[in-house]
């Protein structure tokens, strides 16, 4: 590519300029008169669109030699030149006069390139370049008053053309089916073709005055003119989708409004030229593919959870297998010791109890109490184990009961510890015995077992009920009209707030087994307990804060 000449076009002046130069090139390339009237045409569209809608844009006039064909070639480019597509009528008046035109944005811009093939009896040489660029060089006017009053002539005869060029402007915008505009920066019309009234059945005037609102959709209306604010006060192209109301019809039909800002300096804005085209059509064809992609989109989502239910289905399968071989082997292994426990006590109670005092005795006592309340704990953690869907029905509990019971079997630990358990009284409540039991016995034992180092633990146990309004957001309604709140509160170790859904799942845990004892897997049935009562368990903790756990049981099931 051998560039000739450039022309900055900053005004009309330099459109001239970009004219004749564009002729003097193809002149000099040996172009008949047409053919040098025709290409100098489209670069003239084309340097006044860039003009209009510019900056400050280049015009440069190359010629381009390949072994196949040679060119002439004019490009313009700019920093911010917006190119719309469908291109104006100016790009596309100028696209059908040359051979080609091409258009790219670039990290500097944009450029609209023109080519201007020359016959293949025109082969023009490399060392020609130079002497052309010395025409352009030389090619100055006479004197300022000659180039003055020639380029008078000539806006003389362009604002002849520029007359008849808006005639025939009006004449096809009035044909065409779609309402053509140009705007101020307060989007009143300055001009508006037939078809504008036409669809709306109001006057330019009426329009201005009553901002569209007495056609535009009251839904659309207040959006609309947001948006065109936005866009005028940044010197932005609109671009706007809405409701318009056909004055035969009077219906309201969807609507796109285009609008550019046109320019006569750099940055000042003198109108916005646009149009309003009818895309109802396409709306509603585009909402029926839309809801027929979310439809497909819905049933492929459906097939894949029916998958995965049936995955789940065999996972769970065989998981129910695996606990039934554990509950056989639990069944044997487990109570065996029990037996044995017993066994030994017994023998110590008919053999030994005249050989030991009071308090021996009572140990041995409470010894057998224990390992009787263990046998049961074991045989109905068993029988909890093999539950698939089916619960073991619920009963009426006296939970103060229960917490004492359980305060019984954590005695050695609650004394180990010097720990202080304030109990306060609990409402009774339906639900499963064994399963409550496990729930308040594990969030006890975590309470003593995360105590912190010389300082002596005090757990606190509380209970209300509440209405279904006064449940916090996050806890699931299930119709019942009242609930059970109990909270266990300790002054422990605590843990951060981000572990909260970690420390409720199997195995898992915040500590290793050599600071704390445990297997992981107290919490995670102290949720799967309330999970089965249709309740929610739940949590508060900071670190060196203690922790406390509020668990939530519907009256009514």
């Amino acid at each position: 590519m051998e560039d000739l000449a450039k022309v900055s076009l900053d005004n009309e002046m330099d459109l001239i300029l970009a004219h004749k130069r564009t002729m003097k090139l193809a002149e000099l390339a040996g172009l008949s008169l047409a053919a040098q009237t025709t290409f100098a045409t489209a670069v003239s569209e084309v340097a006044r669109y860039a003009i209009e809608l510019g900056t400050r844009p280049q015009l440069t006039l190359s010629a381009l030699i390949s072994p196949k064909k040679q060119y002439l070639v004019v490009t313009v480019e700019d920093e911010h030149l917006p190119v719309a597509n469908p291109l104006n009528q100016g790009l596309l008046y100028a696209q059908r006069l040359v051979e080609k035109l091409e258009i790219a944005t670039t990290d500097v811009g944009s450029r609209i390139t023109l080519y201007c093939g020359l016959p293949s009896s025109r082969k023009i040489s490399t060392d020609r370049f130079a002497n052309w660029r010395s025409q352009f060089v030389v090619d100055q006017p006479l004197s300022t008053y000659d180039e003055i009053k020639r380029k008078n002539d000539q806006l003389q005869e362009l604002a002849g053309r520029l007359h008849d060029s808006e005639q025939h402007y009006k004449r096809v915008t009035d044909s065409l089916p779609l309402m053509i505009f140009t705007a101020n920066q307060a989007g009143q019309l300055l001009y508006a073709n037939a078809w504008v009234t036409d669809f709306t059945g109001f006057s330019i005037q009426s329009l201005n005055q009553t901002r569209w609102a007495k056609v535009m959709h009251p839904d659309d209306f207040t959006d609309f003119w947001k948006e065109w604010v936005r866009k005028a006060d940044n010197s932005l192209p609109f671009l706007y989708e809405c409701r318009l109301k056909e004055q035969t019809k009077q219906a309201y039909e969807w609507h796109l409004f285009s609008a550019v800002p046109v320019k006569n300096e750099p940055v000042k804005v003198t109108a916005w030229s646009g149009f309003v085209v009818n895309i109802h059509a396409q709306k509603i064809v585009g909402q029926t593919i839309q809801e027929k992609e979310e439809l497909a989109q819905a049933k492929t989502k459906l097939e894949q959870s029916e998958r995965d239910l049936q995955a789940t289905v065999s996972e769970l399968n065989r998981s129910n297998a695996e606990l039934s071989q554990f509950a056989y082997v639990a069944s044997h292994d487990l109570q065996e010791p029990l037996r044995k426990i017993q066994a030994f006590g017994e023998i110590l109670v008919n053999q030994y109890a005249p050989q030991l005092d009071h308090t021996g005795t009572d140990l041995i006592n409470r010894m057998q109490t224990a390992a009787n309340r263990m046998k049961v704990l074991v045989k109905d953690l068993l029988s909890y184990s093999r539950l698939t869907t089916k619960q073991q029905p619920f009963e009426l509990l006296n939970l103060n009961q229960l917490l004492s019971e359980i305060l019984i079997d954590l005695e050695t630990s609650i004394q180990e510890k010097k720990a202080t358990i304030v109990a306060a009284e609990l409402p009774a409540i339906q639900g499963d015995p064994l399963q409550l039991r496990q729930l308040f016995q594990n969030l006890l034992s975590n309470a003593l077992k995360f105590s912190k180092s010389g300082q002596q633990p005090v757990i606190q146990v509380a209970g209300s009920v509440l209405t279904a309004g006064e449940l916090p957001a996050f806890v699931p309604r299930t119709g019942s009209s009242s609930y059970v709140s109990i909270s266990v509160a300790d002054n422990g170790i605590g843990f951060e707030q981000k572990f909260e859904d970690r420390i409720f799942r199997l195995f898992q845990r915040l500590h290793g087994h050599s600071q704390y004892e445990g297997t992981g897997m107290g919490l995670a049935i102290c949720k799967k307990v309330a999970d089965n009562h249709q309740g929610y368990l739940t949590v508060r903790s900071e670190p060196n804060q203690g922790s406390t756990f509020v668990i939530y049981l519907p009256v009514e099931r």
